[in-house]
């Protein structure tokens, strides 16, 4: 798979995919567990997601909370009998992919007031 031009403003899906996984894979390893200091990060340049504590923002990089922003139910990131992380990752980010996209593209976008977003 081709990744975007470091000019595309389009979400890197597979990035957000893979981060969300690994995301999944950690709390679920020893029962469920969930972190409220993880967020999805997104860099500006090449759209690619990350999962990080939440902190204050690098020049270029926006964050989402995985529990409570992104994932609002309780119990939405635990996975079930047998299923993989990538298969939940998938699965959650279908259902917030809209969002998710339009959110960032917001987040980069320049204001009407002439401030710049990272």
């Amino acid at each position: 798979m081709n990744a975007p031009p470091l000019s595309s403003p389009l979400l890197n899906r597979p990035s957000v995919i893979h981060a969300v996984a690994g995301y999944l894979s950690q709390i679920n390893t020893r029962g469920y567990c969930p972190d409220p200091r993880k967020a999805l990060w997104v860099r500006k340049a090449d759209r690619c997601a990350s999962v990080r504590d939440a902190g204050v923002p690098v020049w270029g990089e926006v964050f989402y909370y995985i529990e409570g922003e992104l994932f609002p139910l309780e119990g939405q990131t635990r996975l079930r009998n047998g299923q993989s992380p990538i298969a939940r990752a998938e699965e959650l980010i279908a259902d917030l992919w809209e969002d998710l996209w339009v959110w960032n593209a917001y987040d980069f976008a320049r204001s009407t007031s002439g401030w710049a977003a990272p």
